[in-house]
């Protein structure tokens, strides 16, 4: 027999390591969805954190500025 279709697309490449590029391709996936996910999302204390510096550096740039609360 000689190589044709999906053999000869592939060459050497065995089951096993295309199994495994599909594997880490999904897993990839996973990770960038995950990451993309989360990316606009804080913790409460995080955005306390962030509150507080925007403040301070509001009142630093600007001291007339009255206070937002």
């Amino acid at each position: 027999m000689g190589n044709s279709g999906v053999g000869m697309f592939l060459g050497d490449v065995s089951a096993t390591a295309l199994w495994l590029w599909f594997i880490g391709a999904f897993i990839l996936g996973a990770v960038i969805w995950y990451g993309v996910r989360q990316s606009g999302h804080l913790r409460r204390s995080e955005r306390a954190q962030l509150d507080r510096n925007t403040e301070a550096a509001q009142r630093r740039d600007d001291p007339q500025k009255p206070m937002a609360r």
